[in-house]
C-alpha cells in the first residue's frame, strides 16, 4: 500500500478491514489461500474506490463546473480534456473561462487549447475575478452553452490567499461540480491538499493526472477514503483525447500490480485505425511486410502512448519498469526509428535489401542518427519478418502453446 502512495492511516484501516473479513472465512476448494486473500483485498479496494463510475451533474443550463488544484498538477490541460470529452463523447456544448490572473500565460494557455480543439473560450472581462465569473455566466447563457468550465488560480501550496479567492468564486458561481485536479505522483501530502480545498469550497469529485506515469493509483484510494467523493476521470497521456472515465475495479487491479487489460483493449479499439490494421495484417500474412508497414506499427504504438503508456496497463508493471530501467530503455528510441524510416526513399522502404553502406550513411545523416542505429533498425526488421514467416507455419501455434505450458490455446470471444 505504501509503495502505491496510499497514506499510512488509510493503509492501517484497510488492513484492519481485510483482516476482519478474511479471518475465519472458509477456504474454497481448489483455490489457494493466497489467491483468496488477493480476492478479498481486491474487493475491499473496489468497495472503497466506489462500486461504479460516477456521472457528472447536468442539472442546470449552463451547468457550471469549477476546477481547482495546485500549480503543476495539470489543471489547465485537464480542463481542455474535460471539455473535449463533454463535446465529443457526451455531445454537450462547452464554454471555458480562466480566472487565473497570477500565473504567467495561464489565460493564453487555455485560449490556445480551446481554439485548437474548437471549444468556445470566453475572454476575461477585467482584472477582477468577480467580474470575470459574472460576465462568463451571462455570456455562456447567451451562447446557449450546456456547460461552463471555470479555471481557477493554481498555487505551489494551499496558501490562504488562494483559498479565499476560490471561496469567492465558488459562492458566486454556485457550481454543480467542483472538481479537484490531483497529481497521481503527489504522494502522502495529497490528503492535506484534499482537506484544505474541501473545507474551503466543498468538492464533488476528483480528476487524476499523470496516471500513465505512476499507474498504481494510491492517491486515488487515499482521496476517496478520506472524503467519500468519487474520482470522475483520469488523464492517461499527453493528447487531448487521453482522458478516461474512472473505473474503480480497474484501478484496484492496478494498485495490486495486476494491470488493467480491459482499459488497454478499450484504448486499442479507440486509437487503432481498423482499416489500416487490416491492411497491415494482410501484408504480414502474405509475406510482403516492409519498412512502410513497420512505420505504421511504430505510429500506432505512439498513439497508444508509447512503451510507457502501454506498460501502465500491463500486469506486473513494477517489475517490467524495473527491468526496463536496468536495461537503460529510452522511450525516444521509437521516435528515432520513425525518423530513420522517414528518411528512406519509397523504394528503400519497399525493398530494404538495397540498403548498402552509402544509402545507410545518407539515411543516418537525414534523420540525425548514427549508422549503427540504422543497422539496428534493419536487424529488428529482419527479426520481425522472420517471426512472421514462422507464424504462417502449421506448427507455430503448438510451439507457443508449449512455451506457455498450457494444454489449450486461449480463445478470445
Amino acid at each position: 500500500m505504501l509503495e502505491a502512495d496510499v497514506s499510512l492511516k488509510v493503509s492501517k484501516d484497510l488492513i484492519k478491514n481485510i483482516q476482519e473479513k478474511a479471518l475465519g472465512q472458509k477456504v474454497i476448494e481448489n483455490v489457494q489461500p493466497g489467491q483468496q486473500i488477493i480476492k478479498i483485498v481486491s474487493d475491499e479496494l473496489t468497495e472503497i474506490l466506489g462500486s461504479h463510475s460516477s456521472e457528472l451533474n447536468f442539472k442546470n443550463k449552463p451547468s457550471v463546473f469549477l476546477m481547482c488544484g495546485l500549480q503543476g498538477a495539470g489543471k489547465t490541460t485537464s480542463i481542455a480534456k474535460l471539455a473535449h470529452y463533454c463535446q465529443n463523447t457526451l455531445n454537450k456544448t462547452v464554454s471555458l473561462v480562466s480566472t487565473d490572473l497570477r500565473r504567467p500565460a495561464a489565460i493564453e494557455q487555455l485560449r490556445v487549447l480551446a481554439q485548437k480543439n474548437n471549444i468556445q473560450f470566453i475572454e476575461p472581462s477585467s482584472e477582477d475575478v468577480k467580474d470575470i465569473v459574472q460576465t462568463a455566466l451571462n455570456q455562456s447563457e447567451k451562447l446557449l452553452s450546456d456547460i461552463l468550465i471555470i479555471d481557477t488560480s493554481g498555487r505551489i501550496s494551499t496558501d490562504e490567499e488562494l483559498l479565499i479567492e476560490l471561496k469567492t468564486i465558488y459562492e458566486l458561481a454556485k457550481p454543480q461540480e467542483n472538481l479537484l485536479v490531483l497529481d497521481s505522483m503527489m504522494g502522502q501530502q495529497a490528503l492535506s491538499v484534499v482537506e484544505a480545498f474541501h473545507q474551503t469550497a466543498p468538492l464533488t469529485g476528483f480528476i487524476l493526472t499523470r496516471l500513465d506515469a505512476d499507474p498504481r493509483g494510491g492517491v486515488a484510494l487515499s482521496a476517496k477514503y478520506q472524503t467519500g467523493l468519487p474520482i470522475r476521470f483520469f488523464g492517461s497521456g499527453e493528447n487531448i483525447s487521453d482522458f478516461e472515465v474512472f473505473h474503480p475495479d480497474r484501478i484496484a487491479s492496478r494498485i495490486l500490480g495486476m494491470g488493467d487489460v480491459v482499459s488497454l483493449v478499450e484504448k486499442a479499439q479507440k486509437d487503432f485505425d481498423n482499416k489500416e490494421m487490416e491492411s497491415l495484417q494482410a501484408q504480414m500474412m502474405s509475406g510482403k511486410f516492409n519498412m512502410e508497414g513497420m512505420l505504421k506499427q511504430f505510429l500506432q504504438m505512439k498513439k497508444m502512448g508509447g512503451m510507457s503508456g502501454l506498460m501502465s496497463y500491463m500486469p506486473g508493471v513494477g517489475k517490467i519498469k524495473s527491468m526496463m530501467e536496468n536495461a537503460d530503455f529510452d522511450e525516444k528510441i521509437i521516435d528515432h526509428q520513425i525518423a530513420i524510416i522517414r528518411s528512406m526513399t519509397k523504394q528503400e522502404r519497399s525493398d530494404p535489401d538495397i540498403l548498402k553502406a552509402s544509402r545507410k550513411k545518407r539515411i543516418a545523416s537525414g534523420s540525425g542518427r548514427q549508422v549503427h542505429e540504422v543497422n539496428r533498425l534493419l536487424k529488428q526488421f529482419e527479426q520481425t519478418k522472420k517471426m512472421m514467416k514462422q507464424a504462417q507455419k502449421p506448427g507455430f501455434a503448438n510451439k507457443i502453446k508449449n512455451l506457455l505450458g498450457g494444454n489449450q490455446m486461449p480463445t478470445i470471444e
